[in-house]
């Protein structure tokens, strides 16, 4: 044990002597603590002074070295109060140099990992931002924040919906998790995120918005000549229930008119049906099928042309 020691002190030294430049680069002596120390690795005697350190190297504009020295005072001094704030000047810090999504994430860190911190606020403030960069393909306050199709936007909505579900973000970030799934061609999850906006924040403008999507989605649904009915009757119970929720909106009237489209959908279908009976010489069914287009939608030009058909049957 003596020979190791002996043989791994003798090789330090040899390697000083060889390379001065190297070792008297990297350790340092301080007669305070009367030891050798290595100004990359050394951790200061409280948080608060780590704290100050690394913010030096932040103003000097060096924002590698700030990070490491905060991330070096979370690993040392993980259960002080500088500690989640250190979490947070890592993630300022990215967003300064332009890594917007590496920030996000870090910024979860610091509600994740200090559950209890005065900063959630702050936190949520700054990944709604940063989600809406990406979502708005726009450079919003830090021109450096990188756009990318590849990121998935609903999950940072998400997150902060999970974070505070009654919070001032919380309805519009439900929200644009949902548009941000359609715009993934992802319609399950759209509908289920739009729903929810309507579930959870019925009062809110975002619920109507969600509304007015969650029409258009049914819609998407329904072919031009539909082979059933009923996606065009989930598209009218959808219009009627806008309209009675919102009986103030201005998009009242195109409600209105995707009903009276859907009641044209409608009523061609049933006259296509009676149009096949009729072709087949039934004339029982094709007599209930016409009269059936001629109640249900006397306003619409399929109805006048099942009239025509019927008064030749009859």
């Amino acid at each position: 044990m003596r020979y190791c020691r002996f043989l791994l002190i003798a090789l330090i030294i040899s390697g000083g002597i060889a390379f001065p430049e190297n070792l008297f680069s990297y350790w340092i002596w301080t007669p305070k603590t009367g030891r050798w120390i290595n100004p990359k690795y050394h951790i200061k005697d409280t948080p608060r002074e780590q704290f100050e350190w690394a913010e030096s190297f932040a103003k000097d504009g060096d924002s590698d070295t700030a990070i490491r020295k905060h991330e070096q005072l979370i690993k040392c001094y993980p259960t002080s109060s500088d500690a989640a704030t250190s979490q947070y000047r890592i993630g300022e810090l990215y967003l300064e140099k332009g890594k917007g999504l590496r920030a996000f994430w870090t910024f979860q860190k610091v509600i994740e990992n200090y559950p209890r911190t005065s900063l959630i606020n702050e936190i949520v403030a700054e990944e709604f931002e940063i989600a809406n960069s990406f979502f708005d393909h726009k450079r919003k306050r830090l021109i450096k924040i990188p756009i990318t199709t590849s990121v998935k936007t609903a999950e940072l909505f998400e997150k902060i919906v999970e974070n505070e579900p009654f919070g001032k973000y919380a309805a519009e970030s439900q929200y644009k998790s949902g548009l941000s799934y359609l715009r993934e061609k992802n319609s399950e999850k759209a509908k289920e995120a739009l729903q929810k906006v309507i579930d959870n924040y019925p009062k809110t403008k975002w619920a109507e918005e969600a509304s007015y999507q969650l029409i258009h989605l049914s819609l998407k649904k329904s072919p031009k000549i539909a082979t059933d009915l009923t996606s065009l009757e989930e598209t009218i119970d959808k219009c009627k229930e806008f309209k009675r929720t919102f009986p103030e909106s201005k998009k009242g009237e195109e409600a209105e008119s995707i009903i009276e489209n859907a009641h044209q959908k409608e009523a061609e279908k049933l006259y296509q049906i009676g149009l096949f009976y009729e072709k087949r010489r039934e004339r029982k069914a094709t007599i209930i099928y016409y009269e059936k287009i001629i109640r249900l939608y006397p306003q619409t030009e399929v109805a006048r042309t099942a009239e025509e058909r019927l008064k030749k049957l009859k």
